[in-house]
């Protein structure tokens, strides 16, 4: 009998450490995208300063608007994927606002780019009349 009470005591065991393991995996995914979100958000402040100080350099403000819209799209994306693991009441109005950003910069590169080809024809036209 003590070979059975033992193997209910192991096996009882067994179910806890089975219990065990989904709370640190929890911990663990909340360690996991803290580390993650914490990344991205370096990285979208460096694309916003790089934004910020690129001035009258077209191209270096284009891409620290892409560099910049990349960041706020991967966070945006990774608060609702991860939603259930956030507390919804801050990160659902800041996803909000980074998808809103994220789309004034697709117009930003939407309109530089028209910008670009608009000067390229100017510049043809110019050079075909001369």
């Amino acid at each position: 009998m003590s070979g059975s009470a033992g193997g209910s005591a192991a096996g009882a065991a067994r179910g806890a450490d089975r219990g065990a393991p989904s709370a640190a995996a929890e911990a663990t995914a909340g360690a996991v995208l803290a580390g993650y979100l914490h990344a991205q958000a370096a990285e979208f402040l460096r694309s916003l300063r790089l934004h910020r100080e690129s001035g009258a350099d077209a191209e270096d403000a284009s891409e620290a608007a892409r560099m910049l819209r990349r960041s706020a799209r991967r966070i945006a994306g990774t608060l609702h994927v991860y939603r259930p693991l956030t507390d919804v009441t801050w990160t659902d109005p800041l996803r909000s606002e980074l998808l809103w950003l994220s789309e004034t910069l697709g117009r930003e590169y939407a309109h530089a780019a028209r910008l670009a080809r608009l000067r390229g024809a100017l510049h043809r036209l110019s050079g075909a009349e001369g």
